[in-house]
């Protein structure tokens, strides 16, 4: 029911004592009927409390920013589920930032507090959510990383924000609760000669064109997995990520770069074409030998030999049972997007130009990833200019 308020004088100055507490009453006008229609909220502790809360509303009804919640019984899980979501998804997010929330009010929020009325979320709600994702919201009661953390609050943030604006509730305790702190992520990274051992030791895999390009441009897990042979450009010697492929709640979503900065194109070098070039025949070698079983409707660059895409989750897999056989430090797949960075930036290759070829927003970014790279340019730089003006440590 919608309602405009009035300011109908009331017996008693609008408030009354029952029991041990204390009543604040108001009015609104119904604008269906244009009648007054009593409003009223108790369990105040002392009279000061009630009129505080009375003088809220009235200050509310003046400034035209009073509203009335909607729907007292609905749930958070039903409010998410079926009110939120369905509006998220007519939007024009990118289809991973839905399977995105999705998953975080699958996995992490509704488990927890979807039963609760969403009127009666409180801050302490909130932040038992967090503490409880913190320590055991992951796989197998593993703790939930603190990215995980932070978009699990993020998504209820979002959602409860809706919820206020459409007068479900009279104020968002979730903005009340601070965001959720995260530590510096970790950053592992090969020598030159380490990855030089992991492609050697690799030469016949299937995926070799996938680890050569890992570790020389650097490209994220999804964008190798969403790599179509439609753009790239063997004989210009490029890549351009326009599509990913990521997993998401263990589903996989098909979908394209998060930002501007992140859909762009990759030089590749005469060894990189050589290589794709190796790669595509083995390929179209397995087309052949599949026959009409072969199918690879979305014309990806890896494909299983039936041209079935992978799962992203078989890339991380199967890079890691190769790390141990390489018998090179064990690192996560992203990692080898460190290290393609850090080597390029100890070769003396310009901020900017990683910046570019890794898709970060801007160099700030890659300065702040790499500060312990960069640094050590810093001081290579230093000794070298101070050669060059003939300043040398005596012998």
């Amino acid at each position: 029911m919608t309602t405009a308020a009035t300011t109908t004088p009331e017996t008693r100055d609008g408030i009354r004592r029952r029991g041990t507490t204390w009543t604040a009453l108001w009015w609104v006008n119904d604008t269906a009927t244009g009648e007054p229609r009593q409003r009223s909220k108790g369990g105040f502790r002392t009279r000061r409390d009630a009129v505080a809360h009375r003088t809220t509303q009235l200050a509310a009804i003046n400034d035209g920013s009073y509203t009335e919640v909607t729907d007292k019984t609905i749930t958070i899980g039903r409010f998410l589920t079926d009110v939120w979501l369905p509006a998220i998804r007519t939007g024009d997010r990118r289809p991973s930032t839905i399977a995105s929330y999705e998953c975080a009010v699958d996995k992490w929020i509704t488990p927890h507090i979807g039963g609760i009325r969403l009127v009666a979320l409180t801050p302490r709600h909130v932040e038992t959510l967090l503490a409880t994702l913190r320590e055991s919201g992951g796989r197998h009661g593993q703790p939930l990383s603190d990215r995980s953390v932070q978009y699990a609050y993020s998504t209820l943030r979002m959602a409860v924000d809706r919820a206020q604006r459409h007068g479900y509730v009279p104020r968002n305790v979730v903005a009340t609760v601070d965001r959720p702190g995260a530590g510096q992520p970790s950053v592992d990274w090969w020598t030159t000669e380490q990855a030089q051992r992991f492609l050697r030791a690799t030469a016949t895999d299937r995926l070799f064109a996938a680890w050569a390009l890992l570790l020389a441009r650097g490209p994220r897990r999804g964008e190798i997995a969403g790599l179509r042979w439609s753009d790239v450009d063997l004989d210009r010697g490029t890549a351009t990520i326009r599509h990913t492929r990521v997993s998401i709640g263990g589903r996989v979503v098909d979908s394209t770069p998060k930002t501007k900065a992140g859909g762009r194109t990759l030089s590749l070098d005469p060894g990189l074409v050589a290589v794709l070039r190796r790669h595509r025949t083995a390929q179209l070698a397995d087309r052949m030998a599949a026959g009409p079983a072969w199918t690879n409707d979305a014309d990806l660059v890896f494909t299983r030999e039936d041209g079935q895409p992978y799962h992203p989750e078989h890339f991380s897999d199967r890079f890691d049972r190769l790390c141990a056989a390489a018998d090179v430090p064990r690192i996560r797949l992203h990692d080898t997007r460190h290290t393609a960075a850090s080597l390029m930036l100890a070769a003396k290759t310009p901020v900017k130009i990683v910046q570019e070829m890794l898709g970060h927003a801007s160099p700030t970014i890659t300065q702040t990833i790499y500060a312990h790279t960069i640094e050590g340019m810093g001081e290579a730089a230093g000794t070298q200019h101070s050669a060059a003006l003939g300043i040398i440590a005596d012998e």
